[in-house]
């Protein structure tokens, strides 16, 4: 499945001038204090993750401190009343929602499409820590990048869509039900692709390379798979072998996915150990769009360079899955060697 809609990081500023020791033992106790200030937290930390942003007021100067936990804000300020500490809290600002939206295409004219329905003004991405905006509105960040996991700063686009009108619990559901129709307005089409890609393995490791080609699928978030069957398919020397065969639906257009199936061609150590065969509209795709792309280059040397893509951009969880399975089909193919078909 492929997600379009997160939410950001939690966050509030806090100032105090009282009860400095009590109420930063209370905070150490809730999260941990780190070495960021707010504008590099807010880029670094994902959902799963709450920030406040603590200014000591002494007489003569001020220290600034930043905590990160990932346990509800609500369960600290309880603390703080509960523990008799919040009289030495001089003020709280609550930091605006914080989403993230992938698109992909001309992201331009899908945040428009979306702030003609949403409302709300278009601004600039950066900076990320914004205290002049009242919590009550939410900024909307994009990238055309899988949300699978940490987008980088370099990754997200240079205008996002602040929203006054509706809460940031609001925004997510709205989003979360017309995502795919923004993200066609990006792409423009509201068309996705049906995609084939049929697993060719004279090893017959046909399950432990559906779970690879599955594992990238999700982990890169390229799409849906909605069809998995078997069916035959002659070879050069006119033998019917067996293939399986994972029909995606996927935004992107079909020349990205083939890429992707290159690259899965591979293993860690260079080695062509299965075909994946990508068919669109009962065409075979051929791999010399690539070739053109890159004289003097071989299937081989661009078929690496497309796994080398895939596991710069995976997230860690579904490498390491990758790397489990890889490990088990090498261990597969050392009690029956063989050579991949065609």
């Amino acid at each position: 499945m492929i997600s379009l809609i997160r939410s950001g990081p939690e966050a509030i500023a806090m100032k105090i001038s009282e009860q400095v020791t009590e109420i930063r033992h209370k905070l150490s106790a809730w999260g941990a204090l780190i070495s960021l200030d707010p504008e590099s937290s807010l880029k670094k930390y994902g959902p799963a993750r709450r920030l406040v942003f603590l200014r000591i007021q002494a007489e003569d100067e001020s220290i600034d401190e930043t905590y990160v936990s990932e346990n509800p804000l609500e369960m600290l300020l309880a603390t703080l009343i509960n523990s008799r500490v919040s009289s030495g809290v001089e003020s709280i600002g609550v930091m605006p929602g914080y989403v993230m939206m992938r698109l992909m295409g001309d992201i331009e004219r899908g945040i428009r499409a979306i702030q003609k329905d949403l409302g709300g003004e278009i601004i600039d991405s950066r900076p990320f820590y914004r205290p002049d905006i009242p919590g009550t509105s939410s900024i909307v960040y994009f990238t055309p990048k899988s949300l699978a996991k940490s987008i980088q700063e370099y990754d997200i686009y240079h205008k996002s869509l602040l929203v006054s009108a509706r809460s940031k619990d609001a925004i997510l559901q709205y989003l979360s039900l017309r995502g795919i129709e923004y993200l066609g307005t990006a792409l423009g089409t509201p068309d996705w692709n049906d995609v084939e890609i049929r697993i060719c393995d004279s090893d017959k490791l046909f399950e432990l390379h559906r779970q690879r080609l599955l594992t990238v699928i999700q982990g890169l978030q390229m799409g849906m798979v909605l069809e998995e069957k078997w069916e035959q398919e002659r070879a050069l020397t006119r033998r019917t072998l067996p293939v399986y065969m994972m029909k995606l639906y996927t935004p992107f257009d079909v020349q990205t996915i083939k890429k992707l199936a290159m690259g899965l061609e591979y293993d860690d150590n260079g080695q062509r150990f299965v075909d994946f065969d990508v068919y669109h509209n009962d065409r075979k795709i051929s791999a010399f769009t690539e070739l053109n792309k890159f004289p003097g280059k071989t299937r081989n040397d661009i078929g690496i360079m497309n796994r080398n893509e895939v596991m710069k951009n995976i997230d860690i969880d579904s490498m390491n899955e990758l790397m489990r399975l890889e490990a088990e089909i090498e261990r597969e193919r050392k009690k029956r060697p063989g050579e991949v078909s065609g």
